[in-house]
């Protein structure tokens, strides 16, 4: 049986998540560190000081704003100028090259990183000329230009093992290793990757072995070591799961996944897949979650399950046209055209086929376009090394000429007329320096008065920001009791004057004596439904009034559901008798649940209530049980009137009123009480009718624990 083979990430678009080299940081600043290290800027210190700051910030906005680091960088150049920095020249211009490289500025970015290399080799920092370089590999790999990355990378290689930059060379060997690994060269990438993992293994960085680890993993899978693949996985895994990081254990466990299912151990597969996906989701990396998704869809296309397949490919194909990526939604095309062949839908099959070779036509002019620009890219930089050295002409006969004009210059003139300017600047300044004093001391003494004020204020907004939250709290929580009240009140001024009227009318017909012995039994039966009747509505609105005031509090336990429904049928058996109703307990033998017994009791109760007055004389009730995975669904199903289409659409609703077979007006408080209560236990509340063919309540409840 053919299928799709489990599509692989180019491991060079993992370098970001293994090196990042293009922000060439270990660390991940938030907004709250850029604004710490601004707020330090604007503070008096040495240029030396203030230098070493602005080399913090620029690095700091490569993940809050590229745009802010560019403006930074070019600050923080200038100084490295002013103090004759030319080490930090060169990493100025490398942050620049960053800058845009984030914003996918390629051409830009490959300017700055020459200029860099350029600064760099003139005054011999070694360390600057490899970061230049093997940042400029990376913007050619981003431009499918692997040979000239490569070119770049063996070059940064040679000057890291110079100065013995082994961090350097681990990252290295990755990278190198990444582009042999995407053009197939297995045994080379190999040879790469190992040498990447013996110095992450020398320097003990748990985080890069466990990447070595990973992408060993892949190149073994792709040789079909399937053993050795699994091992190097697991080795990942392990240190993923001590280290607490979700995105090294969801790759780790998707490559897992994927050798099971090449090796067609499709249970395995899904096991791993699934865990993979539950961690990547909790990232939001939708581009990892997508191959995750497709592998998933590959596993189940080997287990002949096609309509899991198309449906995690579908899911895969939706969230790769929301991220605008091509190359990973045509995967998720080919995955639905494959499963919809096999499963015989030839139409649906022919629809993705034509809408993938729709996206392979773009993706290769895309390709076209790369090409093109990545040939404009090379005259440019060209034209601009013959610009730079024509400037360096430029440059060197305008000092042949400098030093001409001062050979034949008059000096003892020059040295009398800068005497003199001296004199009379050195007089200027001293006056200007008593002035500047006296000035500054008033105004220091009036910072401190102004520092004062300002920090008594600020204990004054704070204060009158704490009252007008506890006001605002206090009105809230007002608010609320008054709206409870409002309600009680309202419940209990009309659901508690019906029956007490009825009671009101019984009466006065049995003081009027004028009633035989057949009508009084008929009276005494009505007096106690209403009795019956008013009684289950005081508990349901006391239930419902200790829920919205203290809140409800469950003790579940396991118990079975069936003696709760026969403890219920018994409690209303006179009513039962009195409409000539038909209720049944079929609920299955064992159908424990695992809730709070007085709770689900109370809903069992209202349910039954609520089938009794709204079913007539020879209809029946009917409840029953059924298993589903780890829980156990309760039908109460009565042959009553049913409900209207706009009485189900505000049965849960407070403020609607119903009408029962026998005239009895009521709100819909013990429904609502009873979908509180269910959802309190962990379960759901649903029902079905349609007029004239009765209605079905069905509870889903946790199973026995």
């Amino acid at each position: 049986m053919s299928q799709i083979q489990s599509s692989n990430l180019p491991l060079s678009k993992f370098i970001l998540l293994l090196t990042l080299l293009f922000t060439f940081s270990n660390t991940y600043p938030q907004q709250s560190v850029v604004d710490s290290l601004a707020k330090k800027l604007s503070t008096q210190m040495p240029d030396t000081a203030r230098l070493t700051l602005l080399k913090e910030l620029t690095t700091a906005y490569s993940k809050v704003d590229p745009i802010k680091k560019l403006g930074y960088a070019k600050v923080y150049q200038s100084l490295a100028y002013k103090l004759n920095r030319n080490e930090n020249v060169a990493d100025a211009y490398i942050h620049m090259g960053i800058s845009c490289g984030i914003r996918s500025k390629i051409d830009s970015a490959l300017y700055y990183f020459n200029k860099a290399y350029i600064h760099a080799e003139k005054y011999g920092a070694k360390l600057e000329m490899g970061r230049s370089l093997a940042n400029s590999a990376f913007a050619y790999t981003r431009l499918d230009d692997n040979k000239e990355a490569i070119d770049r990378y063996f070059r940064v290689l040679k000057i890291y093992k110079e100065i013995g930059y082994e961090f350097g060379l681990s990252q290295l060997y990755t990278n190198i290793g990444s582009i042999y690994f995407d053009l197939q060269e297995f045994k080379i990438a190999n040879s790469y990757f190992q040498q990447a993992l013996k110095i992450n293994r020398k320097q003990k960085n748990e985080t890069a072995i466990a990447g070595s680890l990973y992408s060993l993993g892949n190149n073994s899978r792709e040789i079909k070591r399937y053993d050795e693949a699994l091992k190097f996985y697991l080795q990942s895994l392990s240190i993923h799961e001590r280290l607490g990081d979700l995105n090294g254990l969801a790759l780790a466990k998707m490559g897992i996944g994927r050798t099971y299912t090449q090796l067609k151990n499709y249970p395995k597969a899904l096991e791993n897949l699934n865990a993979a996906l539950l961690a990547i989701r909790k990232l939001n990396d939708k581009y990892i979650e997508i191959n995750i998704l497709n592998s998933l869809s590959d596993s189940y296309i080997g287990m002949q399950d096609y309509e899991k397949a198309i449906q995690q490919a579908s899911i895969a194909l939706r969230s790769a046209k929301d991220i605008k990526s091509k190359g990973i939604t045509h995967e998720a095309l080919q995955r639905l055209i494959l499963a919809y062949s096999k499963k015989g839908d030839i139409k649906n099959a022919f629809n993705y086929q034509t809408e993938s070779i729709k996206v392979r036509d773009s993706m290769r002019e895309e390709k076209a376009l790369k090409d093109v620009s990545l040939i404009e890219i090379n005259r440019m930089r060209s034209e601009n090394a013959s610009l730079e050295k024509n400037n360096e002409n430029i440059t060197r006969l305008n000092k042949n000429y400098l030093n001409r004009i001062d050979e034949y210059s008059t000096l003892i003139i020059i040295a009398l007329l800068f005497l003199i300017a001296l004199l009379l600047f050195l007089t200027i300044l001293y006056r200007r320096n008593i002035a500047k004093k006296t000035l500054n001391k008033g105004l220091r003494e009036k910072s401190i008065q102004i520092a004062d004020i300002n920090r008594n204020l600020e204990m004054l907004n704070e204060e009158l920001n704490a009252q007008m939250e506890l006001s605002n709290k206090q009105y809230l929580e007002l608010e609320l009791l008054n709206n409870i009240k409002n309600k009680f009140f309202s419940i209990v001024s009309h659901d508690l004057r019906s029956p007490l009227n009825t009671l009101k009318s019984l009466m006065a017909i049995y003081r009027e004596g004028n009633v035989t012995e057949q009508e009084l039994a008929e009276m005494l039966l009505r007096l106690e439904d209403t009795i019956l009747n008013t009684g289950a509505f005081l508990d349901n609105l006391l239930e419902w009034s200790k829920s919205q005031l203290e809140g409800i509090v469950i003790s579940p336990i396991n118990f079975d559901i069936s003696t709760s429904i026969d403890y219920n049928i018994r409690l209303f058996e006179s009513k039962i008798n009195l409409k000539q109703l038909k209720v049944s307990n079929q609920a299955e033998k064992d159908s424990v649940v695992y809730v709070d017994p007085n709770m689900i009791n109370v809903v069992i109760r209202n349910l039954l209530s609520n089938s009794i007055k709204f079913c007539i004389p020879g209809d029946s009730i009917i409840f029953k049980t059924n298993f589903k995975d780890n829980k156990i669904e309760i039908s109460i199903n009565d042959s009553g009137p049913g409900i209207s289409k706009l009485d189900s659409e505000r049965l849960f609703n407070l403020d609607s009123t119903v009408s029962s077979t026998q005239g009895e007006k009521g709100n819909h408080l013990g429904l609502i009480l009873c979908k509180d209560m269910v959802i309190q236990n962990n379960g759901t509340i649903r029902f079905e009718s349609s007029p004239g063919d009765g209605t079905t309540f069905f509870i889903e409840l946790p199973g026995k624990r």
